[in-house]
């Protein structure tokens, strides 16, 4: 089943209550041991999430996880940038990194800003201390993957790790550079990881959001999808609002 909107605009969540993540900086790449895991194998939520072809190169990241069971705690270290666009003037950018573990949107952590350069090197590290690692590796259903991949929506029982670049502006609002989303679950935390992701440019023409629910009846296999409300939807009316406005779905 293919859904589309025609306002191409986003729903928004909630998050229930989460373990408050901590920072500790200064960590060192070369000590960095670990198996490579950027050639693991091709998985279902690849597909619908982390995936999205694009010709535009915005670059590439460098990080690492690990996950402490003792005190049940996931260890993320930002390492490198490399090949960023420049979106100053002088031709660099002055990157960083922040850092969000969906579905929770509140707690944000950021790396230190590296002035003037395209291959950034921040060598740190975040704890995200009391997650089960049964909650970072839950999965969800084919059926959400699929919605989650059309409304950029993340299931609130799987956690995904969202690491968003920046351009630092001083007298403006940051650009953003890209991102990367990584579902948990995918992620083999019997020793510790490192990835080389590459970048996925910002979303463009952002038309506003869009509030929705999924509810899935496994007992007669209907999908039942409900629209509540819109919000910061773009104007199209002379008189700065929108009227008449609707959906075209393509079931």
């Amino acid at each position: 089943m293919f859904l589309t909107a025609a306002l191409g605009i986003l729903p928004w969540l909630r998050s229930s209550s989460p373990a408050v993540p901590s920072k500790t900086s200064g960590s060192n790449s070369n000590a960095d041991n670990s198996k490579d895991a950027s050639n693991k194998n091709f998985s279902m939520t690849d597909m619908y999430i982390d995936n999205c072809d694009t010709s535009e190169n915005v670059g590439q990241i460098h990080f690492s996880l690990e996950y402490d069971f003792q005190n049940t705690s996931l260890i993320l270290k930002v390492l490198q940038g490399k090949e960023l666009p420049a979106k100053d003037l002088s031709g660099t950018s002055d990157p960083y990194v922040r850092v969000t573990l969906l579905p929770d949107k509140k707690h944000r952590l950021e790396t230190k800003i590296k002035r003037r350069t395209l291959n950034p090197r921040w060598n740190e590290t975040f704890y995200f201390e009391g997650f089960p690692i049964q909650k970072l590796q839950s999965r969800v259903s084919y059926t959400y993957l699929i919605m989650c991949r059309i409304f950029r929506i993340i299931s609130r029982s799987s956690q995904v790790l969202h690491l968003h670049v920046f351009d630092y502006d001083r007298f403006s609002r940051d650009d953003s550079i890209g991102e990367v989303f990584l579902p948990l679950c995918q992620v083999d935390f019997g020793t510790k990881q490192s990835f080389w992701k590459a970048l996925k440019p910002p979303a463009k023409d952002k038309c506003g959001e869009l509030l929705s629910s999924l509810c899935y009846h496994p007992s007669n296999s209907i999908l039942t999808l409900t629209l509540i409300k819109a919000r910061n939807l773009k104007a199209k009316d002379i008189n700065g609002k929108s009227g008449e406005t609707w959906l075209l779905f393509i079931l």
